[in-house]
Formats: structure tokens, C-alpha cells, sequence
């Protein structure tokens, strides 16, 4: 039988989730649950999920005993009481990031799956793209030697978007995190992914559009949470980073590059093209080789659908990167720091936080 599969918030990115465990093998989308009985209706008619397996309380999805495992796609301040929920009564789970709203309820939720035998994944999605896997058996291989430069940007254009109001990514108590956690947390990933561990940043944040109109009416209210944010950061192996996010950024859907640069290599990606990689390797050589970067088209076999792999993983097959709780918290720990950094307009340990 497949795994029963049910799925907690039917917005914006739950249409990337639900296609995928769609067609994944193993697994059925068995119940639905979204407060918004519209998009509930919606994605339950065009997934084949029969009303008397909707719901608009998330607790009664997850109290359904035909249910197996949980795929948590709300706004951040419901992530960690969702996940809890579920892990408290025993429901494998996956979790939109960033994990929460902050660190000590990510180290609870932590430990409280750990008692219980909970399997989890947290959907840091780019670090399923084929050239983020090669690149990151390159650097397992060492070819790159010792990593002395990260350079990574994450650029939208959405804080433009023309009649976007106060949605929950705009408030404070709903997201606490801009595009830091919004977006940064997805190249933080990718960075100690493949750079190892950030261990202190600097940042600059701030708010390009001052306030939006509120959903619910034509009253404007401010923007609480950063439309970009800029930090240095220093790795655990002595590695420098420069890091920019914005949603501010005109003439950009979707763009995430990352340099990394170390003592006998280099590899660059583009992840509107991830098919691609680019790659210097060998060390110091004869000649001009040392300035230039090969492209490489990476193979099939280092593609994996990240739905796929929270599959395998309930089935007890998990992928060698599929992204932990403890990747979760450890991103936390970062993103915390940088809001503290911003506060105190000064470098910040992450060690402290």
C-alpha cells in the first residue's frame, strides 16, 4: 500500500508540493487541509481527494488514522506547532522552510521528533537540483581543496509586483523574517552545503516598500519584515562569504548564483539554468588555464525530486542530502544572527545564539 500522505496548507507553494507527490512512486495525496475552503475545494477536486477528507483544522488531519505522514506548507509561525503536533502523535513530516520563527522552538521540535522515532525533512528544495548535487560530490571529492571564497545572491522583483498587499510575508508575528528567511535561508543552505558551516555574519537589512494595503481592506499598514538583505559571513573552515537577497530587485523572476572559490578549484552555478555547472579544478597550471572555467552539462543521474525523496525516506530509503531538523535549526541559529547583527550593526557569533 501507498503512503497516505496529507497535506497542510493549499496556497502559493503547496503547487509545487502537490504535482510532485503526485507522481511520486509510493505514495497517495490522501487528505487536505487549508482554512481557505476555496483553495481546499480546488486542490481537492483537481487531486482526487474526497471531501469527507478535507479539512480546515489541521489537527483533524493529522488525528485521521488512515494518515501516515504530513507535508506541512503554511506560513512560518505555524511550522514548529504543526510539526509538533504531528510529531506528538507519532506522523513522519516534512516542513516548508525556514523551520520556524525562531531557534529555541526549532531545538524543541528537534528533540520532541527524536523522542518519538519521527522521520522529518525540511524542503531546502534547490539542494535537490542537479547541479547543486554535482557540485557538491565535487567538493566531497576535493576538488576544489580548501574553500576560501563564497559569493551567493538570491534576487525577485516581487516587493514590485504591481497591487501586492499585506499578505503574512509582510508581518512581523506571521513571518519574522524578510527575505532573510524568506529567501537567504535557501542560499545559506546551499552555501553550508557545500562550504560547511557558517560561524558569524555582519548584516544590513532593510525595507524598500514602507507600507501595503491590508488584505482584508483599503487601510494601508506598515511592512514589518526586510525586502533585502545583505551579510558577510565567516565559515567554520576559514572560509569569507558575501551574501545579497533582495525582492527588489527589477528585471529578476528567480535568480540564485553561487561562486564558490577554493585553493585548487572553483565552481559557479546559475540555478535558472541547473542543468549546468561550472567547474575549475587542478590547482595552480601552466599557461592561461587557471583563469578560465569549463561547463559542464551535469548527467541525469544527479537529478531527485524533493517530494520523491521525502517518499524514499518514509519508506526508509533516505537520500544521502535530503535536508535534517538538524539542518533546520542550524540555518536558525544563522538567520537569528543575522537579525541580531542588524540590531546591533556589528559582527555577531552564531555560537551565542
Amino acid at each position: 500500500m501507498d503512503m497516505r500522505i496529507g497535506l497542510i496548507g493549499c496556497g502559493g507553494i503547496s503547487g509545487r508540493h502537490l504535482p510532485e507527490l503526485a507522481s511520486a512512486h509510493g505514495a497517495v495525496i490522501w487528505a487536505l487541509c487549508d482554512i481557505d475552503t476555496e483553495k481546499l475545494n480546488r486542490a481537492g477536486d483537481r487531486y482526487g481527494v474526497p471531501p469527507e477528507r478535507r479539512y480546515t483544522d489541521y489537527r483533524q488531519l493529522i488525528d485521521n488514522g488512515e494518515v501516515d505522514a504530513v507535508d506541512i506548507c503554511t506560513p512560518n509561525y505555524l511550522h514548529v506547532p504543526m510539526a509538533g503536533y504531528a510529531a506528538e502523535r507519532g506522523k513522519h513530516f516534512c516542513c516548508e522552510k525556514p523551520l520556524g520563527i525562531n531557534t529555541d522552538e526549532t531545538i524543541r521540535l528537534k528533540q520532541l521528533a527524536e523522542k518519538n522515532k519521527v522521520k522529518s525533512m525540511v524542503c531546502f528544495s534547490y539542494r535537490f537540483l542537479p547541479a547543486v548535487r554535482y557540485a557538491k560530490e565535487l567538493a566531497e571529492r576535493g576538488e576544489l581543496g580548501r574553500v576560501v571564497t563564497v559569493i551567493a545572491k538570491y534576487l525577485k522583483s516581487s516587493a514590485f509586483m504591481f497591487g501586492r498587499r499585506l499578505d503574512w510575508r509582510f508581518v512581523g508575528e506571521a513571518a519574522r523574517y524578510g527575505v532573510s528567511g524568506d529567501l537567504g535561508v535557501h542560499i545559506l543552505d546551499l552555501a553550508s552545503f557545500l562550504a560547511g558551516d557558517v560561524c558569524s555574519v555582519t548584516a544590513d537589512l532593510g525595507i524598500a516598500v514602507k507600507e501595503r494595503m491590508k488584505l482584508d481592506s483599503d487601510e494601508y499598514a506598515p511592512v514589518e519584515t526586510d525586502d533585502w538583505c545583505h551579510f558577510l559571513a565567516r565559515f567554520d573552515g576559514g572560509a569569507s562569504g558575501t551574501f545579497t537577497i533582495s525582492r527588489a530587485a527589477y528585471g529578476n523572476t528567480n535568480q540564485i548564483c553561487v561562486d564558490i572559490y577554493g585553493d585548487r578549484g572553483a565552481l559557479r552555478f546559475d540555478l535558472n539554468h541547473s542543468d549546468r555547472l561550472e567547474v575549475y579544478s587542478g590547482g595552480i597550471q601552466p599557461g592561461s588555464a587557471i583563469e578560465k572555467m569549463e561547463t559542464v552539462v551535469v548527467p541525469d543521474e544527479y537529478r531527485a525530486g524533493q517530494m520523491q525523496c521525502f517518499v524514499d525516506l518514509l519508506w526508509g530509503r533516505p537520500d544521502k542530502y535530503i535536508p535534517t531538523l538538524a539542518d533546520g535549526v542550524k540555518l536558525q541559529r544563522v538567520l537569528d544572527a543575522i537579525l541580531e547583527s542588524d540590531r546591533r550593526r556589528g559582527w555577531v557569533d552564531i555560537g551565542d545564539m
